[in-house]
C-alpha cells in the first residue's frame, strides 16, 4: 500500500490525533512488572496530579472527582509527600528542568490543604538543582482562586498561572456542566495574581465543543481582548484511545482554530500556525518549562499521585487509578505506585514524542533519525519526503524541526501517524 493511500484513509480518522498508542493493548507486550528505571536520566520534570474538582466538566478525560472531604484531601497529600521522598531517596543528584501541578483543579483543595500542596511542591524541589529556565506552573480555576491561595503560590515561587476558562458562552460551558465566571470576575482575579506576586497567567482556550459556531467564539474574541493574558494554550477537543466522543468534522475544526488564530495573531500574540500555544513574547513558546521539555525536547518526567504519567529513556508508566470509576478506594492508598509499567524499545519512545508534539505543530528531527533502527529510519525519509512534496509539513529551526504547514495542519493527526505507524 502506497503512502498516499495510508494518508487518504487516515486523514478524515479522529482517532489520529496527539493519542498514542491508539489502543491499549498495542503495548502488551512490552509491559513489565518493576518499576520504571530512570538509571538513564540524569535531568527530567516533576508532575503532581490533584483529581479533586469543585465540579465534573464533560469535556474532560483526565483522572478526576468531586471530593469535599477535607480529611481524604490531607490523606491525599500526605502519600504524596511520601512517594516523592521516596523518589529523590533513590534518584540522587538530579536537575529539574520543569514542575507542573495540574489535576483536576489544584485550586480545588480547602484552604489548609492548599497551604500543605505548597509544602509539598517545597519539600520536593528542596535540594535539587533547577535548570537556568525552570519555570514550575499550577493550574486553576477562577471560581477556586482566594488572595491566600495565590499569596501561597507566589510564595513557594510559582510564577505561572493556567486558568481553565474554555469558552466565554454561558450556553456551551452549560452544556458542558461547566460554571461561568464573568468578564470582569477574570480580571479581578488576574489583577489579584500579579499582585500576590506571579507573573506569567495563561488562559485556556477550548474549540469543538457543542454549541460553539462563529458567534461563541467573537465572545471568546472578546474575552481575550479584554484580558490579555500573557499566554493562550488553545485545546481542540479530541477523542482518545478510549472515549470517543462526537468530535466535529475536521474542516470544521480546521475553520475554527483558525478563526481563533487569526485574532490572537491581530492582538499581537506569537506562534507558528498550527502550534496550540500562544505568547505575547515573541521568545518564549507559551508553556511551563515542564511542557516545554515534554513536547519541544521529548524530555523525561516523573508524574505523582493517581493516575500520572512518566517517562524515562526507557520506558513510560502509569500510576494506579488509571481509566478506573473507584477513585475513592485508591485514594485510601498509602502510596500511588506505578501500575502499568512498558519498557519501550526507542521507535516507541520516539513516536509517543511525536505523537505530543504535535500539541506544538512541530517536531525534532534529529531526535526522531537518533534512533539506530533500520527500518524506523525508512519510515521517517519515506514519510518526510511525501509531506514535504504534499506541502503537507516544511522544515524550520534551520534544518532543525518538522514543521505542520497550514495545509497540513487540517489532517495533522494522519500526517504525524505516516512517521511512526506502519504503512
Amino acid at each position: 500500500m502506497s503512502i498516499k493511500t495510508v494518508f487518504e484513509a487516515r486523514k478524515h480518522n479522529p482517532q489520529f490525533n496527539t493519542s498514542y498508542p491508539l489502543s491499549p493493548c498495542d503495548w502488551i507486550d512490552y509491559r513489565v512488572p518493576a518499576p520504571l528505571s530512570f538509571a538513564q536520566d540524569k535531568a527530567l520534570s516533576f508532575y503532581i496530579h490533584i483529581p479533586f474538582c469543585k465540579q465534573l466538566c464533560l469535556f474532560c478525560e483526565y483522572t478526576r472527582m468531586v471530593c469535599t472531604d477535607v480529611q481524604l484531601q490531607t490523606h491525599y497529600l500526605e502519600v504524596l509527600a511520601n512517594d516523592i521522598a521516596q523518589f529523590k531517596k533513590g534518584h540522587p543528584g538530579m536537575e529539574l528542568q520543569g514542575f507542573d501541578l495540574g489535576g483536576g483543579t489544584p485550586t480545588a483543595l480547602s484552604q489548609d490543604n492548599f497551604s500543605r500542596l505548597m509544602d509539598v511542591y517545597d519539600e520536593a524541589v528542596e535540594g535539587l538543582t533547577l535548570a537556568n529556565d525552570y519555570e514550575p506552573s499550577i493550574e486553576a480555576t477562577f471560581n477556586t482562586l482566594t488572595p491566600e491561595k495565590l499569596q501561597r503560590m507566589a510564595h513557594s515561587g510559582i510564577r505561572r498561572l493556567s486558568l481553565g476558562v474554555q469558552s466565554a458562552d454561558v450556553g456551551v460551558l452549560s452544556s458542558q456542566h461547566r460554571e461561568n465566571v464573568a468578564q470582569e470576575v477574570m480580571a479581578k482575579w488576574m489583577n489579584e495574581a500579579y499582585r500576590a506576586g506571579l507573573e506569567k497567567i495563561n488562559i485556556d482556550l477550548m474549540y469543538g465543543l457543542k454549541g460553539q459556531g462563529e458567534a461563541t467564539i467573537a465572545r471568546d474574541l472578546h474575552a481575550i481582548a479584554q484580558l490579555m493574558p500573557q499566554q493562550i494554550t488553545l485545546y481542540e477537543l479530541r477523542t482518545n484511545m478510549l472515549a470517543h466522543k462526537d468530535v466535529p468534522a475536521k474542516e470544521q475544526l480546521y475553520h475554527a482554530y483558525r478563526r481563533y488564530y487569526e485574532a490572537f495573531i491581530a492582538l499581537g500574540y506569537h506562534a507558528q500556525f498550527g502550534q496550540n500555544t500562544f505568547s505575547l513574547c515573541k521568545t518564549d513558546l507559551g508553556v511551563s518549562s515542564y511542557l516545554r521539555a515534554r513536547m519541544v525536547h521529548g524530555a523525561s518526567y516523573k508524574g505523582f499521585g493517581l493516575s500520572a504519567q512518566s517517562m524515562s529513556k526507557e520506558g513510560i508508566a502509569y500510576n494506579c487509578g488509571k481509566n478506573s470509576s473507584q477513585l475513592s478506594a485508591f485514594i485510601r492508598q498509602d502510596t500511588y505506585a506505578e501500575a502499568d509499567v512498558y519498557q519501550l524499545p526507542q521507535t516507541q519512545l520516539a513516536a509517543k514524542y511525536i505523537a505530543i508534539s504535535g500539541y506544538f505543530g512541530s517536531f525534532s528531527l534529529a531526535k526522531v533519525l537518533a534512533v539506530n533502527d533500520s527500518e524506523w529510519q525508512r519510515r521517517v525519509h519515506e514519510a518526510l519526503t511525501f509531506c514535504l512534496n504534499e506541502g503537507l509539513v516544511c522544515i524550520s529551526g534551520g534544518g532543525e524541526r518538522v514543521q505542520i504547514t497550514e495545509k497540513g495542519f487540517r489532517y495533522y493527526g494522519a500526517v504525524l501517524s505516516l512517521f511512526y505507524l506502519g504503512t
